[in-house]
Formats: C-alpha cells, sequence, structure tokens
C-alpha cells in the first residue's frame, strides 16, 4: 500500500508548521535557552551538578553502547539481506532506511556539518556559567567554539533516530490498540534521555530540539524516498521471527564452517609434531 496523498501533506504540513513555530519561538525569545540552563546550574559550586553524577554517566555510557550495538546490526542486517541468496520477508530496502537515517542524520548532517562549523558555544563554556565565551542563539554561525560544538546535540539526534527506528519496527508487532502506548513511550523516553545533555550544561534547550527536528524532518524525507509506505506492512513479528533463524542459522553454519577448518589445520601440525617426537626418541636409542 502507498502513502495516500492526503495524508502525506498532512505530515509535510505539520512539519513545516513545528518549524516555523519553533523558529519563532527561539528567535522572539532567545533568553529561553539561558533560562533553562540556569535551573541545571549550582552558583554555589560554579558548576552543573549532573556532569558529576555517576548513575548519568553509567546510564549516558549503556545508552550509547546500546545504539552503537544497534547500528552495528541494522548493518549487519542490510550487508546480509543484500548477499543472502536465502529469501528474507523484510526486503533490505528497509534496513537500508535504517541505516541511511543514522549515516545521514547524526553522522553526516548533525557532527560533521553543523556541530563542526557552527561555532556556538556549550553552556560550560559561556561567561555566564563561568567560561570565557559568548552567548549565542541557535541559528547564528559564530566562532565561539572550534570543533565538536553545541549546535546541534549529537546524542539528542542519535538517540531520536533510535526512537524513530525502534517505533518503526515495532509498528506492526504491537496490537494497534497498543499503539498509542508504544509512541508515547518512546517520546518520553527520546526527551528523558536527551535531556541529560541540558542538565549536564553539555547543551542548550535549542540544540536539543533542533537535534529532534532535523532528524525527524531527514527521517520523513528517506521513508518517502525509500517508498517506506510500500514496505512497511511487511514488517511484522512473523517476518522478524523468520529472518532471524535465518540469520542465525547462517551464522551458526559459518561458525561450524570456521571451527571445521581450524581443527584440519591442526591435525596435520599435531601429525607432523609426533612424526617429529619419534624420530628425535629414535635417534636418542638407536
Amino acid at each position: 500500500m502507498t502513502q495516500p496523498p492526503r495524508q502525506s501533506s498532512q505530515i509535510n504540513r505539520a512539519i513545516l508548521i513545528v518549524w516555523l513555530a519553533v523558529a519563532l519561538l527561539f528567535a522572539t525569545f532567545p533568553g529561553i535557552d539561558l533560562a533553562v540552563a540556569r535551573l541545571a546550574y549550582d552558583p554555589a559550586t560554579g558548576t552543573f551538578p549532573a556532569e558529576q553524577s555517576q548513575s548519568l554517566q553509567i546510564l549516558r555510557s549503556t545508552v550509547w553502547k546500546l545504539l552503537n550495538l544497534g547500528t552495528l546490526g541494522l548493518l549487519g542486517l542490510l550487508i546480509y539481506g543484500l548477499f543472502t541468496r536465502h529469501t528474507m520477508r523484510i526486503p533490505p530496502r528497509f534496513w537500508g532506511w535504517c541505516v541511511s537515517l543514522i549515516l545521514l542524520g547524526p553522522g553526516i548532517l548533525v557532527n560533521v556539518i553543523l556541530k563542526s562549523h557552527w561555532g556556538r558555544a556549550r553552556p560550560a563554556q559561556i561567561e555566564l556559567f563561568g567560561g570565557h565565551a559568548q552567548f549565542t542563539p541557535p541559528f547564528q554561525i559564530t566562532d565561539q567554539c572550534l570543533s565538536n560544538c553545541s549546535f546541534v546535540s549529537g546524542e539528542a539526534a542519535f538517540v531520536t533516530a533510535g526512537g524513530l527506528i525502534i517505533g518503526v519496527i515495532l509498528w506492526h508487532v504491537v496490537p494497534p490498540q497498543r499503539r498509542r502506548l508504544l509512541v508515547a513511550s518512546l517520546i518520553l523516553a527520546v526527551l528523558a534521555l536527551a535531556s541529560m545533555r541540558i542538565f549536564k550544561g553539555r547543551h542548550f534547550l535549542s540544540d536539543v530540539i533542533w537535534a529532534m527536528i532535523f532528524t525527524s524532518t531527514l527521517a520523513w524525507a528517506l521513508a518517502r524516498l525509500f517508498r517506506l509506505d510500500r514496505i512497511h506492512a511487511q514488517v511484522t513479528a512473523s517476518a522478524l521471527r523468520h529472518d532471524a533463524r535465518t540469520v542465525f542459522a547462517d551464522l551458526r553454519l559459518l561458525g561450524q564452517r570456521l571451527l571445521s577448518g581450524a581443527l584440519g589445520l591442526k591435525r596435520p601440525a599435531n601429525a607432523s609434531l609426533q612424526r617429529l617426537r619419534q624420530a628425535f626418541a629414535r635417534n636418542r636409542h638407536p
């Protein structure tokens, strides 16, 4: 089934409205970023206390590792789907959309283009919070930061991409009456994880919000490009189980072949060593 033109136009209109509304909000009230950052800042110590929290550090590290492992898994599914001779129920194009979203969104757009060239200083780097840089609005290109700058949040973009991918994968897995719960849970999780960067003094509110908007817009554009609406209905629980069994069966077969090959190389080496020992023994006791 293809996406109804009316529904596509509604999504396009909604995205445009969000862009304009958020841009107007931060252009009219640029102090929102500073007001929110003040909530996380402790003037008595001159620090952002959340930055020192061990539990938040562990949570961040765990989420980051899971996202990286998930990315490798998606890339593996894409490569396997493109080159396997088995019939896969989920087309490789779907996994191509997932990988492209992560590569082009958090990868290229955020980290390569924006964070490396925008020049916006992080909250902890500006004078108001003990640093030496000047505060600048989100859409002002400046020179207050040289690399890995504040605009936009790379982790917020990565978490948003992960949430979107999980939601799309599980959409036809969960019962229809639980889809609202799925969407609400993912939104809350993304907001909670992304907001950690604000409380740690690493990003402004606008950095996080625009990271989510950029990533979501890119996800929709790539969905149109990959014609995701034509194959999304095939991503079901039974299809996921079928393809998982196929992949694991091939991995098990590959492991057996590698093991048998290693044992096959080991046996001749052991036999040669045994013959050398016998010859040495004969020479010692003629």
